[in-house]
């Protein structure tokens, strides 16, 4: 039984394969903001600012951020930078509640703007680990 041309399923169908291409390309680039877990910051941070708002991190995380790991204190120099913006944020805005950390942290980065913590993070994200 031979069927007709444009039933044929055996042959490509230009049309339709360049359009689920199409379809396929939008789709995936719709989604690429999105592929980091939510925001990306606008203002990316300064490391040159975020260095003169760091005396306060220093005195806790020893060696301007590379604490060995021997206090109680992480070390947070080369650490990613998304990781030490949100954990600073989180911070400020009372959403870490765990442990005794945000007994110290929240009033560490109390009055620090968005932008501040961004410097800060920046900064410690410049390091090498």
């Amino acid at each position: 039984m031979q069927t007709s041309p444009e039933f044929d399923r055996r042959g490509p169908l230009p049309i339709r394969s360049g359009g689920a291409l199409l379809f396929c390309v939008l789709m995936i680039a719709g989604t690429i903001g999105f592929s980091r877990g939510g925001e990306v910051p606008v203002y990316p941070g300064d490391p040159k600012k975020g260095l003169d708002k760091s005396a306060a991190c220093v005195s806790c995380h020893e060696g301007h951020g590379r604490s060995t790991g021997t206090s109680l204190f992480p070390r947070i120099g080369g650490q990613d930078f998304e990781y030490l913006y949100r954990s600073l944020r989180e911070y400020r805005d009372g959403q870490r509640r765990m442990g005794w950390a945000p007994a110290m942290m929240n009033d560490a980065v109390k009055g620090f703007s968005d932008d501040d913590l961004k410097d800060i993070a920046r900064h410690f994200s410049s390091m090498r680990w």
